[in-house]
């Protein structure tokens, strides 16, 4: 007993020994890592280009947002002849899911501005 005993022991030691040699050797590897970033006067560039595919995703978020509410009203005033309750149900969350979509890009500056207070 004594012995299988001693065999788990070196061998949780040997693979202690093994991920403290292995964590050493990665270290090493990672102390001479250069880091290309861009100086302070080049920073409008990179804003610039953040800019530009934030307008291309507002667009896309108030295209799809346009639609939801199209497709919200067309759906709501068939569900008044009907008088079905879950019909009106579903497009009144179309409708509203659609301003939020099509407001949400104006919205984001503000609340941007707001944290930065």
């Amino acid at each position: 007993m004594k012995k299988k005993e001693r065999k788990q022991n070196m061998g949780r030691k040997g693979r202690t020994f093994l991920s403290i040699v292995g964590m050493a050797a990665l270290h090493s590897l990672l102390i001479g890592v250069q880091v290309m970033a861009a100086p302070q006067d080049g920073s409008a560039i990179i804003e610039s280009g953040f800019d530009v595919v934030y307008t291309i995703i507002a667009a896309i978020v108030s295209a799809v947002g346009s639609l939801l509410l199209l497709w919200g009203l067309f759906g709501w005033a068939q569900a008044l002849n009907t008088q079905d309750g879950g019909a009106q149900s579903m497009a009144f969350k179309r409708i509203a899911s659609g301003l939020v979509a099509c407001m949400g890009p104006q919205l984001i500056p503000l609340i941007q501005a707001g944290f930065s207070r």
